[in-house]
């Protein structure tokens, strides 16, 4: 059993892989390339401030969360689109914000050991930092009711 400071230490690196993650999806998108030809680019930095970059992350997670987005893209995008309310379309979302839906939703629906109120907080606070105002409530909104419909017959922790 890991230690307080333990969980504490693997919770700090894997919110920075889901950053990461949200950035590397991001690229995925912005430049047309495949998730897993960026997975492993061996050159990839990601800094998120001066005193912060993609070294200090759980890179098996940030790995492992990509590849689910990558096998799971269809049903996410559709979990996504099912959640939105009427007349908005997948298609309108800002690029930030799909990124950051669609990597929580991969969590919530392929990472059945993390608890639910892990992800949904860490996804909020990764949405505090791209946003400030409503795009927040959006983000969780969306995600509260995904993860009662995606995590509803799971005990939760």
């Amino acid at each position: 059993m890991l230690s307080k400071k333990e969980r504490r230490s693997q919770t700090g690196l894997r919110g920075m892989a889901r950053l990461c993650a949200v950035q590397t999806s991001y690229k995925a998108g912005f430049c047309d390339q495949k998730i897993p030809d960026l997975i492993n680019e061996k050159d990839q930095k990601i800094f998120i401030s001066e005193n912060l970059s993609s070294s200090e992350m759980d890179e098996e997670f940030f790995k492992n969360l990509l590849s689910a987005l990558y096998e799971n893209g269809c049903l996410v995008d559709g979990m996504v689109g099912k959640h939105l309310s009427a007349g908005w379309k997948f298609e309108r979302l800002d690029s930030v914000i799909k990124c950051i839906l669609r990597l929580a939703i991969t969590e919530l629906h392929c990472f059945r050991e993390i608890p639910t109120s892990v992800i949904l907080n860490e996804y909020i606070e990764i949405s505090k930092a791209f946003f400030e105002g409503s795009e927040i409530a959006f983000v969780n909104g969306l995600l509260n009711s995904a993860a009662q419909e995606l995590r509803a017959t799971v005990p939760q922790n």
